[in-house]
């Protein structure tokens, strides 16, 4: 997608994490960013790159707890003016960073990260981008080193559940659209996952045993209320079914 299509209305009003970042100003984040932090096993004096780090979020959380570096990656001129808000106002501008650059061509030395991640960017990439922007991960990493997505939604709960639901609650299906994602989805992701494809766009990058797995979100809202939205909670919370109702996937890999 153009870069321009990432204006500040959409990391305002429409990005993961919008409410808590708008009403404190900059000072304040959702859980998910620690959250995020946590699952990777980030430790104190590690090099964190964050590609397609948005509002920066996960810079100042790194800095906070004892980064040597936080370097963030973005495209996109708002998410750089609303990152370097971020930075300044916890006070963290002499371990945090932004530069602007492309998930594809990333301007920093081989190696440099103990740490590269990707948050809610690899549904906003098409599969030859995707690929690229994987290698550039790996090659951004010492060896060992780790590189942590989340991504959301998971296409399973759109491709496999909702149109099995569709099909087998007549006559409501009727009143169901074709493609239940709402518009930012439609226009901006490109490359919706599932576990599967993510673990195999991994390996193909040159990650050779990730993990990848069904996170903790339940999506319902694309469904009428009732039986409909209460099948995604009983599909994710059981391990067997758990891609047909989870929302969001996590992955995990480490460098060569």
């Amino acid at each position: 997608m153009p870069p321009g299509v990432y204006d500040e209305e959409y990391f305002l009003h429409a990005c993961a994490g919008h409410e808590e970042w708008r009403e404190s100003g900059g000072s304040a984040w959702h859980g998910m960013y620690p959250g995020a932090l946590h699952v990777a096993g980030f430790q104190p004096g590690e090099t964190l790159v964050d590609i397609g780090t948005g509002r920066g979020e996960l810079l100042a959380v790194a800095a906070e707890q004892g980064a040597a570096r936080a370097i963030g990656v973005e495209y996109s001129d708002a998410a750089v003016r609303l990152a370097l808000r971020t930075i300044e106002r916890r006070r963290v501008g002499d371990r945090a960073q932004v530069i602007k650059a492309d998930a594809r061509a990333v301007p920093l030395d081989d190696g440099i990260a103990d740490l590269v991640t990707m948050l809610d960017v690899v549904e906003h990439l098409t599969a030859d981008e995707l690929a690229t922007a994987l290698s550039e991960a790996r090659r951004l990493l010492r060896p060992g080193g780790r590189l942590l997505i989340h991504t959301l939604p998971n296409r399973t709960i759109y491709d496999v559940t909702y149109r099995v639901q569709r099909l087998v609650w007549p006559p409501r299906w009727r009143a169901w659209p074709r493609d239940p994602r709402n518009e930012h989805e439609r226009l901006m992701h490109v490359g919706e996952q599932t576990v599967g494809s993510l673990r195999r766009a991994l390996k193909r990058a040159g990650f050779p045993a990730p993990k990848v797995w069904v996170g903790g979100i339940v999506y319902d809202g694309f469904v009428p209320p009732g039986r409909a939205r209460t099948t995604y909670h009983r599909l994710a919370a059981r391990r067997l079914t758990r891609r047909l109702g989870g929302a969001d996937i996590w992955a995990i890999a480490r460098a060569r």
